[in-house]
């Protein structure tokens, strides 16, 4: 700070040299002189105690640090930005087709076992409440409790139709899904339990981002899930890494919860795009996933598009109890309950030390948010440039705000990129500006609240940090 008021000596405003130009060498000189002095009287202050010697060389630190980061931050210019936004508003090429739904399980099964199911659901008033799956897991997983972790799959025909069992526990009995590079979905079935239960196994290669996936998962689903800390993430049930001489495509099985659909499925259904509230509810839990992800997993998702957001169908009425940060957060229950998913190209967030290099601080803060960036694009409407199917849906205002919020994240990006407070991190940070600047203005009314309603739906609030 000492340089630049020498800097600004006799002028009317401040201003920052620009990155490499000769007053930004003079500015970066001027600190190492002024450092040397300060810590030159600090040694020869007898009276200052050690502690308080430490405290102030530190604290010049961190000056330093802000100034060569702001100094930085000038120089991100419009050309980075729009080269970010071309990348992250590309279409994926993705069919929902590749993924197993709830439907796929159903249109396989015969019509006693779907009988069953419907009898089932008509006995619970909501399976996909976070208790009622909490309650399948420990079902499912007392008849998976026999499973190893080095099983391998052996061959199997179901009434002709060729699939895989593992020792007669699980039997993968059908080929579900388009032909995917990541892997094989398998509807799954377990002899001698009663009913009917969406759960599928998903054959893979066990390389390092199939086995980082099945690894989050597991740990999300032991220390989030079944802790009742969010509802936004799949169950895993179990899995198994074979290790026999076979082919490596079959390596690696997981056992994995359902989904009735996707988020690309969701806005091409003209009944969910035409609700302006319900697109609102769904971009908000989908941001609070992505949040969530940051900050409870502690991990960049790098892959936030439309067919990696799922949803699982939700009768339950009132609102949802969210904390971040110590504040409280209520959002308006609805249909879809909105589930991040795929974590194979997921990496792990790490945290900024002294000295860091700010490029790769500033590239990492770049992918936290281009996880929120990339998917906003779900929510415009086709003559906007949005993924949609439908031209003129979302309608007004609604669509108008979603591009609003879209060009908010982009301010964000741009002031902020390279600012490090020190005690909160980047991806907590943008959450908060994203709640104060997004989900508290542009709400529609009694959606997303701040003051606790009367129908709270969680008694345990779900937890975003």
């Amino acid at each position: 700070m000492d340089a630049l008021k020498k800097y600004n000596e006799g002028k009317d405003k401040w201003c920052m040299p620009r990155k490499g130009s000769e007053d930004y060498l003079k500015i970066l000189s001027m600190m190492k002189k002024i450092s040397k002095i300060k810590k030159s009287k600090t040694s020869t202050n007898k009276d200052i105690n050690n502690e308080e010697n430490t405290k102030k060389n530190k604290h010049i630190k961190v000056l330093q640090a802000a100034i060569k980061r702001r100094l930085i931050a000038k120089n991100v210019n419009s050309n980075s930005i729009s080269k970010v936004s071309s990348k992250v508003s590309k279409p994926p090429s993705y069919n929902s087709g590749a993924r197993v739904f709830s439907r796929d399980i159903y249109e396989h099964h015969d019509e006693a076992t779907k009988i069953q199911h419907f009898l089932k659901n008509k006995l619970l008033i909501n399976n996909n409440t976070l208790t009622n799956r909490i309650n399948n897991y420990s079902l499912l997983k007392g008849k998976l409790s026999q499973l190893r972790a080095n099983d391998c799959l052996e061959k199997k025909n179901f009434k002709d139709v060729k699939g895989y069992t593992i020792r007669n526990i699980i039997n993968l009995e059908k080929k579900i899904g388009t032909k995917s590079k990541y892997g094989s979905i398998y509807l799954t079935s377990i002899p001698n339990i009663l009913g009917m239960y969406p759960i599928a196994s998903k054959i893979m290669k066990n390389n390092s981002d199939n086995i980082s996936e099945v690894k989050i998962m597991t740990m999300i689903t032991h220390n989030i899930i079944l802790k009742k800390i969010s509802r936004h993430f799949l169950i895993i049930y179990g899995s198994s890494t074979c290790t026999k001489k076979i082919a490596e495509k079959l390596r690696l099985i997981s056992i994995n919860e359902h989904a009735d659909g996707d988020l690309k499925m969701l806005i091409h259904m003209r009944d969910i795009v035409e609700n302006n509230e319900l697109m609102f509810n769904i971009l908000f839990q989908t941001f609070i996933s992505i949040a969530t992800f940051h900050n409870m997993v502690g991990y960049i998702h790098k892959d936030a598009h439309y067919g990696n957001f799922l949803y699982q169908t939700n009768n339950e009425k009132g609102y949802y109890h969210y904390i971040f940060y110590g504040k409280d957060y209520y959002l308006k229950s609805c249909k879809c309950n909105i589930i991040i998913f795929d974590y194979g190209f997921a990496r792990k967030i790490m945290p900024y030390k002294n000295g860091d290099d700010v490029s790769l601080i500033n590239k990492q803060n770049m992918l936290i948010m281009e996880d929120y960036q990339r998917i906003i694009y779900a929510f415009f409407n086709k003559k906007s440039g949005g993924w949609g199917s439908f031209k003129n849906l979302p309608n007004e205002p609604t669509n108008t705000n979603m591009i609003i919020i879209h060009n908010k994240l982009r301010e964000l990006i741009v002031g902020e990129i390279t600012y490090n407070s020190g005690g909160i991190n980047y991806a907590s940070r943008v959450f908060d500006d994203i709640i104060k600047h997004i989900f508290l203005k542009y709400s529609p009314k009694g959606m997303f609240v701040t003051q606790r309603p009367p129908n709270v739906i969680n008694s345990i609030p779900f937890r975003i940090n």
